[in-house]
Order: C-alpha cells, then structure tokens, then sequence
C-alpha cells in the first residue's frame, strides 16, 4: 500500500495541496493573524471517527486478546492508552490542576453506547520541543484544546525533551543608539547546547531567576506588557523542583494555560516511553529489522528523490548499515554519558545484542535480548531502562508511536505535517496499516502594530526598473527637455531604426553604447536620488523583516493579544 492510497487529508487550500506523490506542501500564511488549519478544524470529529474506526483503543478481551494482528494493536494500544492516561495526569496535578474528565458517555466512535472506561475515550494530541517557541506553535496548543473540548477527548501535549537543546536564549527586536532595528540576544541560562532537553540542567539559576527583567527591559519600546510577567513566576518555581531548563519552561507554558482555561494535559517523551507499552512496540521493528530497514531508507530516498533534496540528512538521514550491524532509528544517552548515541542491533545465536557500539567499562550502552520471544524480549528491554540507559525514539518513530499507540487524532505543526507523510509510508508499508490522519495548526501573529507593508515590494521593483531606464533608457527622461540631449535621442533612434545584419553590428553598438553613457549621464542626479530612495526602502525592509517576524517568541507579546488572535484564527 502506498502513501497515494491513504485517507485523504481534506479540502485543499492555497497554503496546502497534495502533488502526485501524495505529498502535501504545507506553507506558513503570510498575513496577520491568519492560521494553516489543514484539514478545517470543522472537520476534526470526522478524522477523529475515521481514525477510530482503523486504530479505537478498544479494551482487550481475555479470550481472543492475541488471536489476531488487529487484536494484537487493540491490546497493545489499550496498555499503552491507560499508562498514558496515568502517567500524564500524575505528572500534570504536580504543578497545576489537571483538567476533569471528559464525558465518559459520549461516544465519537460509534454513535451508541458509551466508552468501557478512562482508557477508551479517545485522545487527541500535540507535540513540540521544550522551548520559548513563536506564537504559531502555541496557537496549536489553543487548537488542541479546542478540539478535545468539541469532541469529549482527553487533550495531551506530548513534551519532545529527547532533542537536542541547541540554545538557551531568544531574539528580542530593539533599537540600537543610532535608531536602527536589529536583534539582541537574552539567555535564561549558560551553554547546555549539544545534549538533549532532559538531560540540560540549569547551570546559572541566578541568570536564570532575571531572565523575565532582562526581557521586559528590551522589549519594553514596542511591547510594554509582555507575557514574560505572567510566564516567568511559573518558571523560576518549576526549575526548583525539576532543575531542567526544558521541563522549566514547558511546566510555567502549561502552567500559564492552565490560568487562561485550557484544559490539557502534558507529558514529556521521557515519561511516555517508559515502560512495557513502548518496549513492545520498538520490539515490532528490531524482530523484523531487516525489513524494516529497507522500507525506511526507500521511504527517505524517495521523499528526497521527489523534493529534489540533495542533502542526505533530509528530511532523515538513512540508517546505517555495517557488517551484521544495523542501525535502528533510535537514541540512547544517560545522565552520565549525556550526548545522544545511536542505537545498533544484531544477532547473535538465540539472542539480540542492542548497542551503541561505543565500548564502556560498565556496559551500559548494550544490552541483551531474548531472540525467540517478542514479548519476553520486550519486558527484558522495559526492565533495562535506568539513568544510565534511557531509550528514546528518533523523530519519525517518536510520531509513528504518538500516532499509532498513544492518540487517536495528531496535531502537527508545519515542519511535522511535512515529514511525517513520509511516516506514513512507513506505517503503510511495514506495518500494514492506514495511517490515521493527522491535522496540520500552525499562525501567523506579529507584534503588536508590525505588520509587513505589501506596497513597498511594488515601490521597491519600480525604483528598480526607473533606475535601470536611467542607465539605458535616458529617452524616457531627457525626450524634450534640452537640444543637446534631444540630438543624442534623435540619433540613438535612428540607429534603432537601422539595426545592422548580424556580424556587422561591432560599430553600432559602440556608438549606441556611447549614446546611453552620455544620457545616463545626464541623469546621474536623478538616479542617485533614486538609488537613495531604494537604499532607504531596503533598510525599512531589513528592519521590517525583525519587527514583523512570525518566529519571535510568544513570551514577548501580551497575552491578552494572543488569546485574542488564537480566538478570531479559530472563528
């Protein structure tokens, strides 16, 4: 089965459309306070019952439990929904309320009879990396508590502290003593880059304590009221108790959520991986590695072969293969050995060797698994887990188990939507399943009063063509204003009037040439003052592109504004 034969996506629309492969592009809106919503958050039910039908979290039954491969997935989705459900409201109630549950007799599946339980209800779920990211990315948090509260769905965001921490600070628009734009630098902490947000302690917790002062201060001429104010008590009481600058920020987001009403949980991937749920499911691919191999690595060539990609490390580098050894898309790392590793299988008689292949004198970076057995091998590779060895999914298996296993309807930003079709080849073709469908959130919200000015692009390319015609087209301007220019018109005409056969045009064009030399001299004023105008226009745009960038952080805007925009988006 191919990606072309999966459920379609929705209507399309001019931010989103699908080519012959199947693959939707998906564009950010250029407008303020304008939303990608692909399919229309109006259709959202629809997909959710579409999924349920494939994939519902059914409880399994003692009799026929592991009587078939759909009975298998009923089971194993069960387990992992009710871990989910447990693990995500224990962590949840440890800083702020967690939401009550959603009406347990409202049944989206089926249109009768009502959920056997908390696990059966569906979830609806989002994800993103640990950060101070742009109002686009929150507004899909707005989004998913929208749709949970429209559809009687558990709504989780799922923490991706498993990536790499690649900075520890946000761009802040200001303006220098000389009055022009550009951007400076905050940093709530020191280094941390290189290693994944679950493992990046907070190294300067005084920084820390005084990022909000230093916020408000930059941003103060353009935002007098940032949200910072109301983030950051949040922030310093939550790197108090968990001491990781990742987990810090997403606890006082959600924290902050919670005060405007949105009613979701939160669970990192740390957290959801754990346990026997996860193991099973990495058990499906490592027992069946081989295969799962090539369908992979024939999924991300083909992505790259039809997006004309060069890169090799896009959208996913291929898994490596060396000797017996196969790559796996997985990471191991532990507080000691924090970097990210990658994660290698073989076999080796009756057993399955997992490893870093990076030796260590207490071995914590292999371990050994029954080859017989899945589920033996599964609950022999959930009880390695420890501080020292902690397994975690790259990106596309990271989706692939939120999707299959942990929710019922996904919410991706861009940059998910895109590559995730390329999970969906995965699924479809290794698994044997339809892929549930997904939606596609993300905005466009500027500061308050930056907004980008669509006439300067047209004053811009028209500067650009009278600058041009000064150079060569001096006729344009000087046609009629004295006798000498008017004699240097006059014969350029006649020249053009007289073009030459090919091969004898060497002395034409030296005196045309000659010609628009001296009328663009004649001109050099004009165009300098044009030239000037076009500089001016340059740098407005220069600083336009700071002021107006969607990717400025959330916590810089009033957040009154930004509810606001996420509430007109929605409508």
């Amino acid at each position: 089965m191919g990606l072309d034969q999966t459920e379609p996506r929705g209507p399309e629309s001019k931010d989103s459309h699908p080519n012959n492969s199947g693959y939707r592009e998906y564009r950010a809106c250029g407008e303020n306070k304008t939303a990608l919503i692909v399919p229309p958050l109006s259709d959202a039910e629809l997909l959710l019952k579409s999924n349920l039908s494939q994939h519902g979290p059914l409880a399994p039954s003692p009799s026929d439990a592991a009587a078939s491969t759909a009975n298998f997935w009923d089971e194993l989705r069960y387990h992992a929904r009710t871990q989910l459900l447990a693990d995500s409201r224990q962590y949840t109630a440890a800083y702020r309320d967690v939401p009550s549950l959603p009406l347990a007799s409202r049944d989206t599946s089926s249109g009768a009879g009502v959920y056997s339980d908390r696990a059966s209800v569906p979830v609806v779920m989002a994800g993103h990396q640990p950060t101070l990211f742009h109002p686009g990315v929150w507004f899909k948090n707005f989004a998913l508590d929208r749709v949970a509260r429209d559809t009687g769905a558990h709504a989780i965001n799922l923490v991706i502290d498993n990536d790499v921490a690649a900075s520890r600070s946000i761009r802040i628009p200001v303006r220098d003593s000389a009055g022009r734009v550009r951007y400076e630098t905050v940093s709530y902490d020191v280094g941390g880059a290189g290693i994944p947000f679950e493992q990046a302690r907070i190294r300067d917790l005084r920084q820390f304590d005084q990022f909000d002062s230093a916020v408000r201060q930059a941003i103060a001429p353009l935002v007098p009221d940032p949200c910072i104010t109301q983030l950051w008590p949040h922030a310093r009481a939550a790197i108090r108790r968990c001491e990781i600058a990742g987990c810090a920020l997403a606890q006082a987001r959600h924290s902050l959520e919670g005060e405007l009403g949105w009613q979701t949980l939160e669970i990192p991937l740390g957290v959801a991986v754990r346990g026997l749920p996860f193991a099973r499911f990495v058990m499906e691919i490592i027992d069946d590695a081989e295969r799962f191999h090539q369908v992979y690595n024939d999924a991300a060539d083909h992505y790259r072969a039809w997006h004309g990609i060069r890169s090799t490390a896009h959208p996913v580098p291929n898994l490596g293969r060396d000797d017996e050894w196969l790559e796996l898309p997985l990471w191991v790392y532990g507080n000691d050995r924090p970097v990210r590793r990658a994660v290698w299988v073989r076999k080796v008689g009756n057993q399955l060797e997992l490893s870093d292949r990076q030796s260590t004198p207490d071995g914590s970076g292999s371990i050994l698994l029954p080859a017989d057995n899945r589920d033996s091998a599964a609950s022999a590779l959930s009880d390695a887990a420890s501080p020292e060895f902690k397994l975690r999914p790259r990106a596309l298996m990271t989706t692939m188990f939120a999707r299959l296993l942990l929710s019922d309807l996904f919410l991706h930003g861009i940059g998910g939507g895109k590559y995730d079709q390329l999970a969906d080849r995965i699924i479809c073709q290794f698994f044997h399943l339809t892929p549930p469908a997904f939606e596609v959130v993300s905005a466009t919200v500027r500061l308050p009063g930056q907004d980008r000015d669509p006439a300067r692009a047209v004053k811009m390319e028209s500067l650009h063509r009278q600058i041009r015609d000064t150079q060569y087209h001096g006729e344009k301007w000087l046609d009629g204003r004295d006798s000498q220019a008017q004699s240097l018109i006059n014969r350029k005409r006649e020249l053009l009037d007289e073009i030459p056969a090919k091969g004898n045009r060497g002395q034409w064009h030296r005196e045309l040439e000659s010609i628009n030399d001296a009328l663009a001299a004649e001109l050099q004023t004009e165009r300098q003052r044009m030239q000037a105008s076009l500089q001016r226009l340059r740098l407005e745009e220069t600083e336009e592109q700071i002021l107006a960038s969607r990717e400025l952080s959330f916590c810089l805007f009033p957040v009154d504004e930004l509810t606001s925009a996420f509430e007109q988006m929605l409508r």
